[in-house]
């Protein structure tokens, strides 16, 4: 004979179960260790699939979309200020999400549209895509004939025409940013295959690189294996494992090549010398270009920033992000460090001081994303994206041009890349596509 209620035996041992499985993944999640990135993925791999169901459903591109702050800064939209006598003269190229388009335009000072390319980079590689939305725009450049190139993020470069005609594209896994150096020739960083190192941790992890392309066909000119630079320089001691990140030690986010022009205002580097941008560790790594080994660091004041620049007067800046929560009302839509800036800083004596950040005038605070741009006139041009916004301050901080890129009244598009090009570039506009 069974005994009473025998047939709800199992639940204690299945809730025991349960307790022991999610003690054990909680525990493996906060320690970071295998098999913690299964469990990891296996539950992002839920949440995305219910994301893209949803965004799908109500058409609407949540990974590229922002709630409008409510800080008196963003409103309007499009060209809510312009004083052209402040300004940098010319015409500002964005790269970003306009309705249901992730694409390019050019703006007049006065904010008239002069072209927008037509292009969709959420319809460029139908075939490459997880869903309606899966695309990202990460480092772009306009030339002269109205050409554009830019990176579908993580899969490779593309060049087309101003009228939106490929004119070619690769798949060498590029992202974050693009640069163009004196010959012409397009830097980028790529993605690597996991590799095993010992010293810098227990398992594979992923280490980025970077690339030299040949701006008329795509073709890999050059490569530099990061992981064999810090090897040859500093060592492994400046990259301290971390195990939530072994998909993605670096992060490199932007890369810069010293140019001929600014190279006498960098005794202890050289022309040809490429700076780097490391958001996962925040640290700018120098490459000697012939060694290939890193010879120059810089890490302290930095939190996960973006876009470091050499400038004319030998100092290196960056935009420093300085993520720290949520933008709400109780901490002035900044965060919880006072919001992002921009940092200088002298590679000779590794001093860094302020170049700019939010005052009575102006809220900035961008925890994730973002770009920033040093004119000829001194003014800074700033790309917020996660404020879908940009704007551009003179060396006092004083605003004199800005746009915000509603997308409806609630939210705004981020804004991926922004940059002021000559004035005679708006001839672009009269490229005729018929």
């Amino acid at each position: 004979m069974s005994e009473p209620n025998s047939g709800k035996a199992w639940i204690i041992p299945a809730i025991g179960a349960l307790f022991l499985a999610f003690a054990g993944g909680l525990g493996l999640g906060v320690t970071g260790k295998p098999p913690a990135g299964l469990l990891k993925n296996a539950i992002s791999g839920a949440s995305e699939v219910y994301s893209y169901s949803r965004d799908a459903l109500l058409a609407r591109p949540s990974q590229h979309i922002v709630d409008r702050p409510r800080d008196g800064f963003h409103d309007g939209a499009g060209v809510t200020l312009s004083l052209p006598d402040e300004m940098q003269p010319g015409v500002t190229f964005v790269a970003g999400l306009f309705g249901q388009v992730l694409g390019f335009r050019l703006y007049a000072a006065d904010g008239t549209l002069l072209k927008e390319w037509p292009t969709d980079f959420f319809k460029i590689a139908p075939d490459e895509m997880k869903h309606r939305y899966h695309a990202l725009i990460h480092g772009d450049f306009l030339f002269p004939n109205g050409d554009v190139l830019a990176n579908l993020d993580g899969r490779g470069l593309v060049r087309f025409d101003a009228c939106g005609e490929i004119r070619w594209r690769n798949h060498d896994r590029s992202h974050h940013a693009i640069f163009v150096d004196d010959k012409g020739d397009i830097w980028t960083p790529i993605g690597a295959d996991p590799v095993r190192e010992l010293r810098i941790a227990p398992m594979p992890f992923a280490f980025d690189h970077l690339a030299r392309f040949d701006p008329d066909t795509g073709a890999k000119l050059e490569e530099i294996n990061l992981l064999d630079a810090l090897l040859k320089g500093p060592g492994p001691g400046l990259v301290q494992a971390d195990f939530a990140h072994l998909d993605d030690v670096l992060h490199i986010n932007d890369v810069e090549v010293l140019s001929d022009a600014l190279a006498p205002a960098f005794p202890m580097f050289k022309a040809g010398d490429v700076l780097v941008s490391s958001r996962n560790l925040s640290q700018l790594w120098v490459i000697d270009r012939e060694s290939h080994a890193v010879k120059w660091w810089f890490a302290g004041p930095l939190r996960s920033q973006h876009d470091a620049d050499f400038r004319p007067d030998g100092t290196i800046s960056a935009l420093d992000n300085r993520p720290a929560g949520v933008a709400r009302a109780s901490n002035n839509h900044l965060g919880g460090l006072g919001g992002s800036r921009i940092l200088l800083i002298d590679p000779a004596s590794g001093a860094s001081r302020v170049a700019y950040q939010s005052d009575a005038r102006n809220i900035f605070y961008t925890p994730f994303r973002g770009k920033q741009e040093l004119e000829p006139n001194g003014n800074l041009l700033i790309t917020e994206t996660d404020g879908g916004r940009v704007f551009e301050v003179t060396p006092d901080g004083k605003p004199v041009w800005q746009f915000v890129n509603e997308w409806d009244p609630e939210r705004l598009g981020w804004v991926m890349g922004a940059g002021r090009y000559p004035p005679d570039y708006a001839k672009i506009a009269e490229i005729s596509c018929d």
